[in-house]
């Protein structure tokens, strides 16, 4: 089952829509509650989100829009596939936030489920699905390899911000196990933890 996202202020159509699309073979899964745009991303995580589909006027709700949505997403989980919805295709591409590409007609998700539209529809959101788990697989094998030189203290500052990064969108997708807490410390957090101690000791002998 491909399991996508759906953010938009009006649910009045969910329900149809989760029915539409699970006959489809996609499980839709709706943002209920979602103060703002870090929210959403921590929902699409906790989720496993592998794809999102996004209403561009969320304005009624959320104080940004579609566009402004996808691009903080975009920064946070650079791979995830995010689709606009749009009464117009033209409505939010003016803004240059996100390519023209990402943008989707919504009267193809209102389209009979039959209809060459909604099937067209259907093959885009699967493969971006797929696309979307290509990554991660690609994305395992980067750190795997930077894990092993972590092991071997063998890693610098960049590599060990890459590695924690990888580790958070790939434990959300269950591609790889927990790790202990130790790896997941960079070696420059660890010299001021025990730069600290060492103050925390001396403070205390002169005391």
């Amino acid at each position: 089952m491909y399991k996508i996202g759906f953010i938009d202020d009006d649910k009045s159509l969910i329900d149809d829509y989760k029915i539409r699309l699970k006959r489809k073979g996609i499980e839709l899964l709706f943002v209920e509650v979602a103060l703002n745009k870090e929210d959403v991303v921590k929902w699409i995580l906790g989720n496993g989100v592998k794809c999102m589909l996004v209403d561009y006027k969320l304005t009624e709700m959320y104080d940004f829009n579609g566009t402004e949505l996808v691009a903080y997403i975009n920064s946070q989980i650079p791979d995830l596939p995010c689709i606009i919805l749009t009464n117009y295709c033209d409505e939010g591409i003016s803004e240059n936030l996100v390519i023209k590409n990402l943008f989707m007609e919504r009267e193809k998700l209102d389209a009979d489920i039959d209809s060459p539209d909604f099937e067209e529809m259907i093959n885009i959101f699967k493969q971006a699905v797929e696309v979307f788990d290509n990554r991660l697989k690609y994305h395992q094998t980067e750190f795997e390899s930077l894990k092993l030189k972590k092991d071997n203290n063998d890693i610098n500052s960049n590599e060990e911000e890459r590695l924690i990064e990888l580790f958070k969108i790939l434990r959300a997708y269950d591609e790889v196990d927990d790790l202990p807490a130790e790896l997941l410390t960079t070696n420059a957090s660890k010299k001021m933890s025990d730069i600290l101690h060492l103050l925390d000791k001396l403070i205390d002998k002169t005391e």
